[in-house]
């Protein structure tokens, strides 16, 4: 799983390891600005749209692995729906809402 996930969706695991990294102890407003502003700025802006894209639309994709695992910590919800919501607002509303 790990593989494929980091693989398949390098952008989006690239974004939460970088702006929303719980050791990095910064408040979940200022990881989301620096996320867009990073998102916005990279050059990869609709790489990452389609990835998210994909992500949000599968059943498959395990969004509690994608926010907590051995790389990085982003989120540890107890449940898949919990860690999708969250995800969800982190990740897809800074970029299309």
């Amino acid at each position: 799983m790990k593989e494929y996930v980091m693989k398949e969706f390098q952008n989006i695991a690239a974004m939460l390891k970088t702006s929303f990294n719980a050791e990095d102890g910064l408040s979940e407003d200022v990881a989301i600005r620096l996320y867009r502003k990073a998102a916005l700025s990279s050059g990869k802006l609709e790489a990452l749209k389609q990835e998210l894209e994909i992500a949000f639309s599968s059943n498959e994709v395990s969004w509690k692995f994608f926010l907590f695992n051995d790389d990085y910590e982003v989120f540890d919800a107890e449940t898949e729906e919990e860690a999708r919501e969250y995800a969800r607002r982190i990740l897809w509303k800074p970029l299309f809402d």
